[in-house]
């Protein structure tokens, strides 16, 4: 895969995401890679996205002099992070939006697509995965027993 951040960039991305998700009692964005998986969103159906980050990594930056008085976003203490992400919340930022939704769709979906490693989203709320290849048990019908794969492989049986 190749890198679509440079290193600060990606560091910022994933504190920022690791606020969105912090690690507490359970795994957080960092556990899940959620980082891997925005990235390779972001070189494969999300290009168009790429911009709105390196615009974002820049203003949290700005944001992060101009109310706190440090360098960048990532030298700040957990608690001015979150007060920066808030007020891109509350100010409906596009940038806070996409980085909300990569965060969700990297911590809690099918781990083949570079996030939820060790599969940390499902089991904090109990998903037990994807049926496929066990396939579904009784009662389910013929539906469940005979549908394609969505990823291409063989058929459920």
């Amino acid at each position: 895969m190749s890198s679509v951040f440079d290193p600060h960039q990606r560091a910022t991305i994933e504190a920022a995401a690791a606020r969105i998700i912090p690690t507490d009692q359970d795994p957080g964005a960092l556990e899940a890679g959620v980082i891997d998986y925005i990235e390779r969103t972001l070189s494969n159906y999300a290009k168009h996205a790429a911009k709105l980050y390196f615009d974002g990594v820049s203003e949290l930056d700005r944001l992060a002099r101009e109310k706190v008085g440090a360098e960048a976003f990532i030298a700040l203490a957990p608690e001015e992070q979150d007060e920066i992400l808030r007020s891109l919340e509350q100010g409906a930022s596009r940038f806070f939006a996409v980085l909300l939704e990569h965060t969700m769709e990297g911590f809690y979906g099918d781990p083949r697509h570079g996030g939820n490693k060790n599969r940390v989203g499902w089991k904090m709320i109990g998903f037990p995965g994807p049926s496929f290849p066990k396939g579904y048990e009784p009662p389910l019908g013929w539906y469940d027993a005979n549908e394609p794969n969505d990823f291409g492989s063989a058929k459920k049986r």
